[in-house]
């Protein structure tokens, strides 16, 4: 495995690492790739009762990397952007189908693709300091995790439209009062709460959580699936039009300037 995904075994718990720090985290297809890859194969071998997925250096995930894309050139080529899009999409379709039950722990940022990455995870414990943004539509562009499936189901329709449409960013009081996570924890707290939770899914029978799972989401496996497609088809759509080459030629001339933010997208 790259350095840029640390796996861990913690007797039944298995802790799954994000570890681009400098990037607040931001997935390039090879990481998205390498991620559903490694939920695969803790599918296979069955040793992993609890998947517990976090970020290093005190964020969750801050979206695709930018940079990556602005990389494919000024006009990308339609088939590295699919190929892209698939190894992104694949990280999303592994947590679904993982019969292991997958926590996410939320800190810092979770935006665009990685807010979509913590939607599919079964369960949501977040920082207080932390804060969620769809971030597609300030960039011309569309959700492709599945975010127009899951969010809806979890937040009602008037919350999903708004969240994705608004751009708005949530803080986890916030996020937790629509339902968006599960549960907040004060920052210093969230390890202890992640470790309590994971403990006692760990103490569960193994067999009756693949079943609680398969019966709870196996049909969204399905839905899920469509929904993927219908967003990667207007994803490559977006990516290809004038509204994101503006918007990226912006980010672009911002991350030039000396203390340029973050990515978020």
């Amino acid at each position: 495995m790259s350095q840029e995904l640390l796996s861990q075994a913690e007797g039944r718990v298995h802790r799954l690492t994000l570890n681009r720090p400098e990037r607040r985290n931001a997935l390039t297809p090879a990481l998205a790739r390498e991620l559903a890859d490694e939920l695969d194969r803790l599918e296979d071998e069955g040793s992993a009762q609890v998947i517990v997925l976090s970020g290093a250096g005190g964020h969750f995930c801050a979206g695709l990397d930018l940079h990556w894309l602005r990389g494919l050139g000024e006009i990308p080529d339609t088939a590295a952007l699919q190929h892209g899009l698939s190894d992104f999409q694949s990280a999303v379709l592994a947590v679904v189908r993982s019969s292991a039950p997958v926590v996410a722990v939320l800190r810092g940022t979770a935006a665009g693709f990685g807010l979509d990455l913590a939607l599919a995870c079964d369960m949501r414990l977040a920082a207080a300091g932390s804060t969620f943004t769809s971030a597609f539509a300030r960039m011309g562009l569309v959700p492709d995790g599945g975010s127009t499936f899951t969010l809806p189901r979890l937040i009602g329709v008037g919350h999903a439209l708004r969240f994705l449409m608004a751009g708005e960013t949530l803080d986890g009081a916030q996020a937790r009062a629509i339902g968006l996570v599960d549960d907040v924890s004060p920052d210093a707290e969230l390890d202890a709460d992640v470790n309590r939770l994971a403990q006692a899914l760990a103490g569960a029978a193994p067999s009756s959580l693949r079943t609680i799972k398969r019966l709870v989401r196996g049909a969204e496996v399905g839905a899920l699936e469509q929904a993927l497609s219908a967003e990667g088809a207007a994803q490559l759509q977006a990516l290809r039009g004038p509204e994101f080459r503006e918007r990226l030629l912006a980010f672009a001339a911002r991350s030039a300037a000396p203390a340029a933010p973050a990515d978020r997208a």
